[in-house]
Formats: C-alpha cells, sequence, structure tokens
C-alpha cells in the first residue's frame, strides 16, 4: 500500500482536517503557515541578493573590465603585432561583439574643492558609447553627455560630487607623462556624469579619449578589450585563440582571471545566506515533528483499532509521512507563489510605501535605489521548495514510526 493512495489517503486527510475545530486541522494550518512563510522570506531576500550581485556582474564585465582582455607584456614594440592587425583579427571571430583599445591609469584629480580625489582614468575611443550597446546600456548619462572629444572628460557622479563640479566645469589632473619630471597638470573639461549601480565605480572611474590619456601618461601601447556575444563562451573563444597569438608579446585573459576573488566571495556569501536562512526550516520541522508526534499520540486508539482491521505497519507510516509531504508541498507553493511575486516587485513596493511615509524614514530615496535591481532565479526558487519538502518529509519521520510501533493489543485492552 502506497502513501499517495488506497485508504492512506482518506485516513490522513481525516487526520489532517479532523473534526470541527479539532486539534489537526489546527497543526495543519499552523505548519503550512510557519513553512509558506519560510519559503516566501528566504526567496524575497535570495532575490534582493540576486539583484545587488547580478548589477555588480555586470557592471564589472560591461564597464570596468571586459569579457576578453589582451595586454602587452612589454613596454616596446619588438615582437607586438600591428594593433590594428590584432583588432582585425578578434573582430573576424563571430563570437566577438565589439574588440577596441583602451589605456587605464590612476592620477589625481582637482575640482572647485580644495581636496583633490584619485580617480582611475581610463582612454578609450570617441566613439565607444555608440559602438558597446552593453555599456551604453549599464551606464547612464545623468548628466550632459558621453563626450570625451577636445579634452572632454565624463565623471562618476559620486566623483564629481566629491571634486564640486559639474558639465562644463573644467578640472586639472595630474600629469605623469614625463618619466624623470616633475608632475604637471592638465586641464580637463567636465562633459557628461554617470550612473552604473556600483559605487566603486561612481566614486572614482573617469573616461577621457586615448590622445587625453596620451597627454596624462605619455605614450604606450593599448589593451585591447573584447565583449562576447554570450559571455559564458569566454573558454572557448580563449583556447581558440591562443594559438594565432602565441609569440605576440602580449597575453590574453578572461574575466574569470580578472575578477576571480570577486565572484568568488559573492558565491559564498550568496550560499552562506541560504544556509543560514535555511535554519528557519530547521526550527518549523522541529514543530512540524513534535505537533505530528503529538497527533499520534493522541490518535492511538484510532491506529490500534486500524492495525487491528488489518493495516499494516508501513501503512500506518504512510499516513503520516503523508502529512509531512502534504504539510511542505502546500507551505512550499504558496510560500514560493508569494516570494516570487513579492521578490520581483521589491522595488514597486518599496515606492509605494515611501510615497505613503515620509521621506526622511527611508533617507529620501535611498532605500529604493538601494533594492531597485531585484532579480528572482528559477533554480533558487526550485532549491528552496525541494529543501521545505524535504525538511517537512524528514519531521514527520519519527511521528510515522512511532505511530507504525503500536501494538493494538496492549492499547485496545487497556482501554
Amino acid at each position: 500500500m502506497t502513501i499517495f493512495g488506497g485508504w492512506t489517503s482518506w485516513v490522513s486527510r481525516r487526520f489532517l482536517t479532523g473534526r470541527r475545530g479539532g486539534r489537526g486541522r489546527l497543526i495543519f494550518l499552523f505548519s503550512v503557515t510557519l513553512i509558506g512563510a519560510g519559503v516566501a522570506t528566504l526567496n524575497t531576500i535570495l532575490a534582493v541578493m540576486n539583484g545587488l550581485q547580478q548589477g555588480y556582474i555586470r557592471s564589472i564585465l560591461e564597464i570596468g573590465s571586459y569579457h576578453l582582455r589582451w595586454s602587452p607584456e612589454s613596454s616596446g614594440d619588438d615582437g607586438i603585432p600591428d594593433e590594428e592587425d590584432l583588432l582585425r583579427m578578434f573582430r573576424d571571430d563571430r563570437r566577438v561583439r565589439i574588440a577596441v583599445p583602451f589605456r587605464d591609469g590612476q592620477t589625481m584629480l582637482n575640482g572647485e574643492r580644495p581636496r583633490p580625489a584619485g580617480a582611475l582614468i581610463r582612454g578609450v575611443p570617441e566613439s565607444l558609447y555608440v559602438d558597446d550597446a552593453a555599456l551604453a546600456e549599464r551606464l547612464d548619462i545623468v548628466d550632459g553627455s558621453f563626450d570625451v572629444s577636445d579634452r572632454g572628460i565624463v565623471l562618476g557622479d559620486e566623483l564629481a560630487i566629491t571634486l564640486g563640479v559639474g558639465p562644463g566645469d573644467r578640472i586639472t589632473a595630474l600629469d605623469l607623462g614625463e618619466a624623470g619630471l616633475s608632475p604637471g597638470e592638465v586641464e580637463l573639461e567636465v562633459t557628461g556624469l554617470f550612473r552604473c549601480g556600483y559605487r566603486d565605480y561612481e566614486a572614482s572611474l573617469a573616461f577621457v579619449s586615448l590622445d587625453s590619456f596620451a597627454g596624462l601618461f605619455g605614450p604606450g601601447r593599448a589593451d585591447i578589450g573584447m565583449k562576447l556575444r554570450n559571455v559564458d563562451q569566454d573558454r572557448g573563444v580563449l583556447e581558440d585563440l591562443a594559438p594565432s597569438l602565441e609569440g605576440s608579446g602580449g597575453r590574453l585573459r578572461s574575466w574569470r582571471d580578472e575578477n576571480r576573488s570577486f565572484f568568488g566571495a559573492l558565491r559564498t556569501e550568496k550560499v552562506m545566506m541560504l544556509l543560514l536562512l535555511t535554519l528557519i526550516f530547521v526550527v518549523v520541522a522541529v514543530n512540524i515533528d513534535h505537533s505530528l508526534r503529538r497527533m499520534a499520540t493522541e490518535r492511538t486508539e484510532d491506529l490500534a483499532i486500524l492495525k487491528a482491521v488489518g493495516a499494516s505497519p508501513r501503512g500506518i507510516r504512510g499516513v503520516f509521512l503523508r502529512h509531512g509531504l502534504f504539510i511542505g508541498g502546500i507551505g512550499g507553493a504558496a510560500g514560493s507563489l508569494l516570494g516570487v511575486a513579492v521578490g520581483a516587485n521589491v522595488d514597486a513596493i518599496l515606492t509605494t510605501v515611501r510615497r505613503l511615509t515620509t521621506p526622511s524614514r527611508f533617507g529620501g530615496g535611498g532605500m529604493e535605489a538601494f533594492f531597485r535591481n531585484s532579480e528572482v532565479m528559477a533554480c533558487d526558487v526550485a532549491i528552496i521548495f525541494g529543501l521545505a519538502l524535504a525538511l517537512s518529509s524528514l519531521a514527520a519521520v519519527r511521528a510515522a514510526a512511532m505511530a507504525a510501533r503500536l501494538k493494538p493489543a496492549e492499547v485496545l485492552r487497556s482501554e
């Protein structure tokens, strides 16, 4: 006799619903509510965490890094192919969406405020914002335009606040171009401010043209950054291009190598959060175990009669195991629906709450910006539902074993 059919189904339903106002019905409703609340909470929290992490990852891959990056390993030109030849070879691969030269360097910027600010300056082609659609999608120009021609510079909005400047203002950058000479200053004009959802870039990153970069740091070979049509194809493209780049005097690296420690930290953070929040289910499972064992004790006479008329120990166990599956299945499904609905709309919910309350309680919109990128992942929903179902079923095991050990003759004789 299985736990999914026959008399176990009818008996299990009677034990759960019971008489009107009976304890079985309260246990069932209470357990389902706890499981549902735990599943919904875990789904909502992970949706917010996924949004934040995915926002950081996309900002890094599309703004601060490249899917593949070729860097010259020698300062001279001996043995290094011409830049145009390298660009042509990379662009000929159909998996490569765009390949551009760029240079990075750190310097100090001075604006209207007396204190200078350190910045990572990136020299890029003047048409980058038009050519790289993924960059333009992630890099939101909130004031001015992305114009790096004629000594123009585009700043993160946090960096602009630190310097006290805006579009049209002029700033000076420390000139590190001539080795062995005293540093000078180069004047640049702020043409635009950007936001990207990653505070580190907004507070320290600036874009200039390759010519302006050469004026600040001197002439040199540029790195070449590649964006792929599918970022997960980086290893295959890397292996295919490696033979053609042997002896080129440069090194080709993947985004996985460039940001290994950061992405590893994000993965560890998510796993640890999932493990910690799983304790919610452990507490609920203990409560379900206690409730079902108490039910088994209260239903001793009923169980003894069932065994006396021919119910097997396996069938009796099936009644209580079915309880666990019902509680985990119904609570998990309800919690998943609620968690997905809330997790996918956290930004809209917080915006509504902010409108109904005083702005000062939420920092003038800071919470809205913080949670604006919530993202529900199907694999997370499936894992959480599986945990709820598994722990609820395990919680019924002890009650099922206790009920199966009952000896009807002893129970009925004592009655």
